[in-house]
């Protein structure tokens, strides 16, 4: 059973929680660039050191725990799933868990997305963020099946659809302005990107070059 946090780790959560809202707000509000780091924190009302220890910039809080702590989630619940499953049944359902949906997308992710929309300097952080991810089903896909991403494919397609249809789910549900399914649209992309990828074979059979 998971331990309760403690009384310093809800400050801390609560901390970045408020800063977190205060950018988003003023982001909003002033536009991104017009807001400073000087005004997330009076907005949060904590000094502009304690901004320092949570984001390393403005970027860094405009997407938060939201998404970044989804890249540690998606390792270790990859790792934790059962080796009965194949690693396509383990993805989904490693997917599924990590969903955002309903309000609380509506709440978290939809304001930051409309805002990289509107602000393209934005995009390569979430672009970085994405490929984490891709990463990550890359390195489960290899220590699941044995091969060698240095030299079989196999990961590295299955990472690729993984992030395509993460990607494509998010520009398509912000454009509806959240009225369509994340959820629904993923499963469809992923469905469409992965019913084309074979049975991974047994082993890498392409030698590196040295």
């Amino acid at each position: 059973m998971d331990e309760a946090p403690t009384r310093r780790e809800r400050k801390k959560q609560e901390t970045r929680q408020a800063l977190e809202q205060a950018a988003l707000h003023l982001f909003a509000e002033r536009g991104y660039e017009q807001t400073t780091v000087e005004d997330i924190a009076e907005a949060a009302d904590v000094a502009v050191r304690t901004f320092f220890r949570y984001f390393s910039s403005k970027q860094d809080v405009l997407f938060g725990d939201v998404v970044t702590d989804r890249v540690t989630r998606l390792r270790s619940e990859l790792s934790s799933r059962p080796g009965t499953e194949t690693v396509i049944e383990s993805i989904i359902a490693v997917m599924d868990n990590l969903d955002v949906v309903g309000a609380e997308a509506e709440e978290q992710i939809l304001p930051r997305l409309e805002l990289m929309r509107h602000q393209p300097s934005l995009t390569t952080r979430y672009l970085d963020l994405i490929n984490e991810m891709r990463l990550a089903v890359v390195e489960f896909v290899a220590e699941r099946t044995g091969l060698d991403p240095r030299s079989d494919m196999y990961p590295h397609l299955v990472g690729g659809a993984c992030a395509a249809s993460w990607d494509t789910s998010l520009m398509l549900w912000v454009s509806s302005g959240g009225q369509l399914s994340l959820r629904e649209l993923r499963h469809e992309a992923f469905e469409a990107l992965s019913a084309g990828l074979p049975d991974p074979p047994a082993r890498s059979r392409r030698p590196l070059r040295a």
